[in-house]
C-alpha cells in the first residue's frame, strides 16, 4: 500500500485494518503464518506480507530487500538469481517475460510499489483505490478490506459487494472479466504490472504478448518450430530438483499430465504419478499404463463409494468452503481443496495444458465468423432468460468489445479469452489453494512455456500436432498409449500415411464405461435438488437483482436439472451474500450419497 501524494503518510488504523484482514482473506488458522513486513522511512509505503511455507531450502524469505526496495512474490520464480534480478529492475516489468516460473510480484521502495502478473496470471493481482491510497494484493479480500478502512475509517468494515459484477458468476461459475465480486477492486490484466507513485496517477502497464509466425511447411520445420517449447518445458520441471524427494504428478488419461510426465523422464527428473477414481474406469487403468510404460509408481486412490452410490459432503458446506477459499470468484460445482498443515513435497499437475492446443478452440467446431459469434454470445450473454435484464444489458458491453476484436484478430480471440478468463480467473482460485497447502508447480503456466505456446500459429496448435510432436521428443515410448477421450485432432479420422496405419490402429482410445461417464455434480436426484431450492430461494434479495426469482425457482424445480451448473452457482452466491461465508462451517450438516447409476 502507498500513499497517493507525496508527504501522506498511511494511517495507523489502516495498517491495523490490513493486519487484520488476513483473518478473513485466507481460511487459515492465524498461528500458522510467518509474517513480515516492510514500511518505507516516510511512512508512505508498505509491504505486508504473510507465509506458511516452512523456513527451509528451497523455499524462500517472505521479504527480500535490497537498495531501500522489498520485494515479495506468490508462487516461484524459475531460477534462483530472479529475485535479485527483480529487486534491482528500473521497472519491474524490465526483463519479466524472459523469467520462468508461475508468479505474482510486488516491489516497493520510496516512491510507491509495482505488482506485477505472469502471462498467465495464475498467480492473480489485484488492486484497488480509496481514502488517497492505493493497494495491491494477492487476494481481493486483503485490498477490498484495507481500502474499506482508509475509506471508512472502520478498524472491522464489512465488505461491500459489486453485484452487477456477479453476473458472470450465475452463468459460467467464474468471472470473463477483470472484476471481482467486491466494490472498487480489480484484477490485473495478463502480463501487466499496476504501478503507484507518490504523486502521480496509478497505471496499469500492459506488455505486449508474442508475435504468432505462419504455420510450417513440413515435417521437418513443424520438429524446428516446436524446439522452444520443448526446451522451455525440460527448464520448467527443473525446479522439482530443488526438493529431497521425488514430485507427486497428479496423472490421468489424458494429454497433459502425460506430457509433464514425459518431460520429468527425459530431464531425469525422479516422481511418481498419483490418480484417483472410480475403480475400472479408463482414467486410472490409463494413468497405471503410462507409468508402467516409463518406469515410475503410479498410487491409485479409489472414490469412496457406499452401495452403489458416492458419499460427497453436503453441498452448502462445499460451497462455503469454496467462497472462502477462492473468495467468491469461483462455483461449488468445482471443488477445491481446504486448508491443512504445509506438506513441502513437491506436486505437479497438467492444469494449463489448454494453452498448448489453443484454449476455447479445441471444442469450438464452427470456425466461421458466424459461429465463433455465437460461441462470443455463450461466453458473455448465456442464459439471459435466467438473468435480470440489468444484468444482461451490464454484459453486452462486454461482448461487444470482444466481437469488434474478432474483426481484428479472428479466431483467436477465443484463445485469449480462455487465457485471460479461465486460466487467469477461473483456475487462479484453485491454483491459490494448491499453494498453501503444498509446494505446488504447473509447468504449463510457467512463463516462459505459455509464452512459447503463444509463438506457435493458433490454427496450429488447435491442430495438437505441436503437443505430439513434443511428447514424441521426450518419451517415444507413450507414442501408442492411447488416450481417456478422443485421438489427436490431427488423426482424428485416419492415420495420415500408410507406414503410421499400424500405430494409429494401436492408439484407438478405450470404450467408456459406466464409472467414466458418471458425474454426481450433475447427476443428482431428488435430495440434493431439495437442498439447492431451500438455500437458493430464501437467498438475501440481492441476488434477485442479478437474476429473475421466476426463472430460477422453474429451473430448481427440474429434476433431473437440465443444467444443473447453474444451481451450484446460485449456491455459491447464496452463501456469499448472505455473509454466511464469514461465520465457521455448518459442520453438523451430514454427508450426501448419490447413487451411481449401473454401467
Amino acid at each position: 500500500m502507498s500513499a497517493r501524494e507525496r508527504g501522506e503518510r498511511i494511517a495507523d488504523g489502516v495498517l491495523a485494518a490490513a493486519r487484520r484482514a488476513i483473518e478473513e482473506a485466507v481460511p487459515a488458522p492465524a498461528d500458522r503464518w510467518r509474517t513480515a513486513e516492510w514500511v518505507s522511512p516516510d511512512g508512505a509505503t508498505a509491504m505486508l506480507v504473510w507465509s506458511n511455507e516452512p523456513v527451509e531450502e528451497p523455499f524462500p524469505e517472505p521479504i527480500l530487500t535490497s537498495g531501500g526496495r522489498a520485494l515479495a512474490y506468490c508462487g516461484y520464480l524459475g531460477g534462483k538469481g530472479d529475485a535479485d534480478l527483480l529487486l534491482g529492475a528500473a521497472a519491474l516489468g524490465d526483463g519479466l517475460d524472459d523469467i520462468g516460473g508461475c508468479f505474482s510480484v510486488f516491489r516497493a521502495g520510496e516512491d510507491g510499489f509495482e505488482a506485477a502478473t505472469s502471462v498467465t496470471r495464475a498467480c492473480p493481482v489485484y488492486h484497488a483505490e480509496a481514502g488517497g491510497l492505493r493497494f495491491a494484493a494477492s487476494r481481493a479480500l486483503l485490498a477490498h478490506l484495507a481500502a474499506r478502512a482508509a475509506a471508512t475509517g472502520l478498524a472491522r468494515p464489512a465488505p461491500a459487494y459489486d453485484l452487477m459484477a456477479l453476473q458472470s458468476i450465475v452463468r459460467h461459475g467464474f468471472f470473463v472479466s477483470d472484476e471481482t465480486p467486491f466494490e472498487g477492486v480489480r484484477a490485473v490484466p495478463n502480463a501487466a504490472a499496476y504501478v503507484a507513485r507518490h504523486g502521480r496517477a496509478a497505471e496499469v502497464v500492459v506488455r505486449p504478448l508474442p508475435e504468432q509466425g505462419p504455420e510450417p511447411g513440413g515435417r521437418k520445420e513443424a520438429r524446428a518450430r516446436v524446439e522452444p517449447l520443448a526446451e522451455a518445458l525440460l527448464a520448467a520441471v527443473e525446479p522439482f530438483r530443488r526438493h529431497d524427494r521425488p514430485m507427486r504428478l497428479a496423472l490421468s488419461g489424458g494429454r497433459d499430465s502425460r506430457l509433464i510426465a514425459a518431460a520429468c523422464h527425459a530431464a531425469g527428473v525422479p516422481f511418481f504419478g498419483a490418480t484417483h477414481g472410480l475403480a475400472g474406469s479408463p482414467d486410472v487403468v490409463l494413468a497405471q499404463r503410462v507409468a508402467e510404460v516409463l518406469g515410475v509408481e503410479c498410487r491409485v486412490t479409489v472414490d469412496r463409494q457406499e452401495a452403489g452410490a458416492v458419499v460427497v459432503r453436503h453441498p452448502v458446506r462445499r460451497a462455503h468452503a469454496l467462497v472462502r477459499m477462492c473468495e467468491g470468484m469461483n462455483s461449488a460445482y468445482e471443488g477445491v481443496n481446504r486448508w491443512a498443515a504445509y506438506d513441502p513435497e513437491p506436486r505437479s499437475s497438467g492444469s494449463g495444458g489448454e494453452r498448448l492446443r489453443g484454449g476455447f478452440l479445441a471444442d469450438q467446431g464452427d470456425l466461421t465468423r458466424d459461429g465463433v459469434h455465437r460461441r462470443l454470445k455463450t461466453i458473455f450473454l448465456a442464459q439471459r432468460e435466467f438473468l435480470s435484464a440489468e444484468a444482461n444489458a451490464y454484459a453486452e458491453s462486454y461482448y461487444d468489445e470482444w466481437a469488434a476484436r474478432y474483426e481484428r484478430d479472428g479466431v483467436d480471440v477465443l484463445d485469449k479469452l480462455h487465457m485471460f478468463y479461465k486460466t487467469g480467473r477461473w483456475l487462479a482460485g484453485s491454483h491459490t489453494a494448491t499453494l498453501m497447502n503444498w509446494a505446488y508447480y504447473h509447468p504449463f503456466l510457467d512463463n516462459r512455456v505459455a509464452r512459447a505456446a503463444l509463438a506457435l500459429p493458433v490454427e496450429w496448435r488447435l491442430s495438437e500436432e505441436p503437443v505430439a510432436l513434443v511428447l514424441n521428443m521426450f518419451a517415444p515410448r507413450l507414442r501408442d498409449v492411447p488416450f481417456d477421450g478422443k485421438r489427436w485432432r490431427f488423426e482424428r479420422e485416419r492415420a495420415r500415411s500408410l507406414r503410421e496405419w499400424p500405430g494409429w490402429r494401436r492408439r484407438a482410445t478405450p470404450p467408456s464405461t459406466g464409472a467414466a461417464g458418471f458425474n454426481w455434480r450433475k447427476s443428482y436426484g431428488s435430495e440434493l435438488a431439495g437442498v439447492f431450492r431451500e438455500h437458493i430461494l430464501d437467498a438475501p434479495a440481492e441476488l434477485f437483482s442479478i437474476v429473475d426469482r421466476g426463472a430460477v425457482e422453474r429451473r430448481l424445480a427440474e429434476v433431473p436439472p437440465r443444467r444443473p451448473g447453474q444451481s451450484w452457482h446460485l449456491l455459491s452466491l447464496s452463501v456469499l451474500l448472505s455473509g454466511a461465508w464469514r461465520e465457521p462451517e455448518p459442520v453438523d450438516l451430514p454427508d450426501v450419497a448419490v447413487p451411481i447409476p449401473a454401467s
